[in-house]
């Protein structure tokens, strides 16, 4: 088994990038059900990131909180544009934008 980090001592260059985990990622390396790093918590980051992005830009969270939402990437890549769809309205929990 190798790890991305066995190249660190064969590389020229490298570059280290500091990120929120729940913005930039999400491994899927355990089972479902498991309590990290599981296709369910990729999942609710990924959710959590849509409702943050939707109240970022002006729109209201109504219904289940709890549930998938999703914005599309061809929507949006990272969270910007969205005033136009969502500013000033209320979006039901579930969605996919």
């Amino acid at each position: 088994e190798s790890f991305i980090f066995d190249i660190f001592p064969l590389s020229e260059r490298m570059a280290v990038l500091d990120a929120l985990r729940e913005q930039e990622f999400a491994p899927v390396k355990n089972a479902p059900g498991s309590p990290s790093d599981s296709p369910d918590t990729a999942r609710s980051y990924i959710s959590k990131q849509a409702q943050t992005w939707v109240v970022e830009a002006g729109g209201k969270l109504t219904g289940d909180l709890e549930s998938i939402c999703e914005i599309s990437p061809l929507t949006s890549y990272g969270g910007e544009g969205l005033d136009g769809l969502v500013k000033g309205k209320d979006i039901s929990c579930p969605f996919l934008l």
